[in-house]
């Protein structure tokens, strides 16, 4: 043994070590949760570098890009050279060769658009082929967006997708592969590139076997994380650059693959020994985040489940702890009182809000929490909601940044001339129409716009726009100066069409701060379409103290990768969690078997699971069954049960009876002299 794998073995497990000491041919690490990933990655790219290889020629492709700067940082601190590794995500990854190679596609440059623009291209291929003149009513533009997406994603036919998660619209699957082929000649034909072409686009590049080994001899080693998170195409990506070479390590949880509505493939996992048929099978099952009672309830619930690959997690912390306990309730509310109750509990015990969690399988459930909660003024924050870059003046910013790079970005130029004042549809199609002739943004302004702005109707908004995108056009202005510019003109807008305005500019100053760090507006924009920011108006400020940070109520869902001191499992019942919409399938009702999984494996020390029976169900009061996941031999042998805890409803007693106060023309008065 080499004194650099001396070193390795007194800082790894035996499992952890087998991962990052083989480095050549296939190997497929099993990580169970808790039983630390993100060190295995760490040490083997400092192991791979270590070792002679050259940082460049090691790619590591992860679902976030901070996951990627994370490990590669980790491992930076124990040899400088990591930096040069190449990391990102498949996207971000895709997007890089694309910039290289898409000449070869016939696509000399590009521009990516996100979610909000590609709905509104889709929206007006439909405007084109005449969808949204019948009778019935037609899908809408991000449901439209979201079934074409799912069919990339899935890699199946849309009227399949139709089939299974929108039967109402099955009629229109003829038209929806029409209106696939309308959008995909719409983007060609404009440059356009969605996130979903991204992958496509690489794919297809990486079929040409010229350009595929120029690549796999590029990129000598690669590392895929969250392996069971990928789709089809991340699949054949992931298998097309390590063909030649077979250098490829990916590492995963096939019980946490929870994410087959978004196109996760879970096979991706047990069909990776097929395509490596000499692949390396390496299974991390010591855990480092939970006690023993809680990983019990875990390897008992992992047991009932089929298509897995086996594996016992054990408790590196060597506590047993207590057992998770399993509550039963009347109605939510009771549900809701009960643990709002034993949470302020906690917290006085010494745990504080920030360490606790309420985990549930769908957002309604939090309900009557919210309130029980609020009752007890126990500040709580919700996973989900409208997402920072979602929001509408945000949008609007960027869609001015965009005219500045591409003067021929119909959807940007759309969205920036309908904020003024007196331009509706019809006039900013007329605009543009003469804005596309010309190639540059000067000539626009040269040319277009004084033929617009002797218009009085709103001539004084498009002057304010003329002002301010020719100052931005200054090439010696760096990224964030532009972005002042365009905010300055932005924020009177901002004013006059949102009460909310003070809140919203503080996202702006935000963005203000990322747009700092950026050399060219290509790459800001770029890295916003492909992997934007989720700060917004509700982010918690680091500075806060710990004991004033909130509660964190989430979607199960939401809540993967995390963990918290004491977690609360709630709306443990049949058709709740598994999802009712599932049972008719065993493929999905297996999905929300992992989705369990995963919600126990989150806490570290405390775990409380609970159901209420009475519920309602199209406004008809039915009796709720015990979640099938809780209701087998083997999980309830590593619960604690309790009965119904109840809580005292003391009658009032009756109120003496109160005169009249005010009639209705002496509380106008009242209230007008109150306001005096």
């Amino acid at each position: 043994m080499t004194e650099r794998n001396i070193q390795l073995w007194y800082q790894l497990n035996p499992a952890q070590y087998a991962a990052v000491t083989t480095l050549d041919g296939p190997v497929l690490v099993i990580a169970g949760a808790g039983t630390g990933k993100t060190r295995v990655i760490e040490y083997r790219v400092l192991n791979l570098v270590q070792s002679g290889i050259s940082p460049n020629s090691i790619l590591l492709l992860t679902f976030t890009r901070k996951a990627a700067k994370t490990m590669l940082d980790r491992a930076s601190r124990h040899d400088p050279r990591c930096k040069d590794v190449e990391g990102g995500t498949f996207h971000s990854f895709a997007y890089k060769i694309l910039k290289r190679y898409s000449r070869l596609i016939g696509l000399d440059s590009f521009l990516v658009l996100d979610e909000a623009d590609s709905e509104e291209a889709i929206h007006k291929c439909c405007t084109l082929l005449g969808f949204f003149d019948k009778e019935k009513r037609f899908p809408k533009k991000d449901t439209l967006r979201a079934i074409m997406s799912m069919a990339v994603n899935r890699g199946v036919k849309i009227e399949e997708v139709l089939k299974k998660d929108y039967g109402h619209f099955l009629e229109y699957a003829r038209d929806i592969e029409e209106l696939r082929k309308k959008y995909t000649e719409y983007k060609i034909t404009r440059n356009y590139v969605d996130y979903d072409d991204l992958l496509i686009y690489l794919k297809i590049l990486l079929e040409n076997k010229k350009l595929r080994e120029r690549l796999s001899e590029k990129y000598r080693y690669i590392m895929v994380d969250e392996y069971q998170d990928t789709n089809i195409i991340q699949a054949d990506i992931s298998y097309l650059l390590a063909e030649k070479h077979r250098n490829i390590m990916v590492v995963g949880d096939d019980a946490q693959s929870i994410y087959g509505f978004r196109g996760a493939s879970h096979e991706n996992m047990m069909t990776f020994p097929k395509r490596f048929p000499e692949c390396k099978i390496i299974k991390l099952e010591e855990n480092y985040r939970s006690t023993q009672s809680i990983l019990d309830l875990a390897n008992a619930v992992l047991d009932n489940m089929t298509n897995k690959y086996s594996k016992c997690l054990v408790s590196a912390r060597k506590v047993s702890g207590q057992k998770p306990v399993f509550y039963h309730f009347k109605d939510s509310y009771e549900e809701a009182e009960w643990v709002a109750e034993r949470i302020k509990t906690l917290h006085d015990e010494g745990i504080p809000f920030s360490h606790q969690a309420v985990l549930f399988r769908s957002s309604y459930l939090s309900i009557p929490l919210e309130v029980a909660l609020s009752k007890r003024n126990i500040p709580y924050q919700v996973f989900g909601g409208l997402k920072f870059y979602e929001t509408a003046h945000v949008k609007d910013v960027i869609s001015h940044l965009k005219v500045i790079l591409n003067p021929k970005d119909e959807l940007a130029w759309n969205r920036v001339l309908m904020l003024i004042e007196g331009i509706g549809p019809r006039t900013a199609d007329k605009i543009f129409g003469e804005i596309g002739a010309l190639s540059d943004l000067g000539s626009v302004l040269n040319e277009v716009f004084p033929r617009y702005t002797s218009l009085k109707k709103f001539s004084e908004g498009l002057r304010r726009l003329e002002e301010a995108l020719k100052k931005a056009l200054d090439n010696s202005l760096r990224v964030a100066e532009k972005y002042s510019i365009i905010c300055e003109y932005y924020e009177p807008i901002l004013k006059d069409r949102y009460d909310d305005w003070n809140l919203r500019l503080n996202d702006l100053e935000v963005l203000g701060q990322i747009a700092e760090r950026y050399e060219t507006v290509d790459d800001f924009l770029t890295d916003f379409a492909i992997e934007p920011p989720e700060k917004g108006i509700s982010a918690i400020d680091p500075s806060t103290p710990e004991e004033e940070r909130p509660l964190t109520l989430s979607t199960i869902h939401s809540a993967k990768g995390l963990e918290w001191e004491a977690v609360f499992i709630v709306g443990l019942a049949d058709g709740i969690l598994p999802v009712s919409f599932s049972l008719s399938s065993q493929e999905e009702t297996e999905e929300e078997h992992r989705l369990f999984y995963v919600a126990i494996t989150r806490a570290k020390n405390h775990l409380f699971l609970s159901m209420h029976h009475e519920g309602t169900k199209g406004g008809i009061n039915r009796f709720n069954k015990v979640s099938r996941f809780l209701d087998t031999p083997n999980v309830l042998s590593r619960l604690e049960t309790e009965p119904p805890y109840s809580f005292e409803h003391k009658e009032d007693k009756k109120p003496e009876a109160l005169e009249q106060i005010y009639d209705k023309k002496s509380l106008i008065d009242k209230v007008t002299r109150f306001f005096k």
